[in-house]
């Protein structure tokens, strides 16, 4: 299933690249939109506010970034939870193992999974079943 738009939202460009490349050529999107810290994101779901058919499908999400890490960008999107609807799929996608990163995902319902890197071709195509099924996390 291929969607729409993707916000790939990581500090590190090398692997913001190596990302993009697998995900296009997995077919899960032609649009990807990089952002290198959570703060760029969130300003671009604020100017999205209301276009509802320009929001991401999905939001790829890294922990540790400069400006607003990934905990920062949750907590503002659960301040605000009208800047997403449920077609917005949001996936930690982090380089921690630590099990307290994974129980504290667990807090935030819009999360639809936990991606330890580096991104795999499985990981993408689960992805692209969870969008097409809703009720399936990753």
């Amino acid at each position: 299933m291929e969607v729409n738009k993707v916000f790939l939202v990581d500090d590190d460009e090398i692997f913001r690249t190596a990302a993009e490349i697998l995900i296009k050529s997995e077919g899960l999107t032609r649009t990807i939109e990089q952002y290198k810290n959570g703060l760029d994101a969130y300003n671009k779901l604020l100017e999205l506010a209301g276009k509802i058919n320009e929001l991401p499908d999905i939001i790829l999400l890294d922990i540790n970034m400069p400006l607003m890490n990934g905990w920062e960008f949750l907590e503002e999107l659960r301040m605000a939870p009208d800047l997403i609807n449920d077609q917005v799929h949001i996936y930690i996608l982090t380089s921690s193992i630590a099990p307290d990163d994974l129980n504290l995902s667990k807090e935030y319902g819009f999360i639809r999974g936990y991606i330890t890197k580096p991104l795999t071709k499985a990981d993408v195509n689960k992805m692209a079943i969870s969008v097409s099924n809703p009720s399936r996390q990753i």
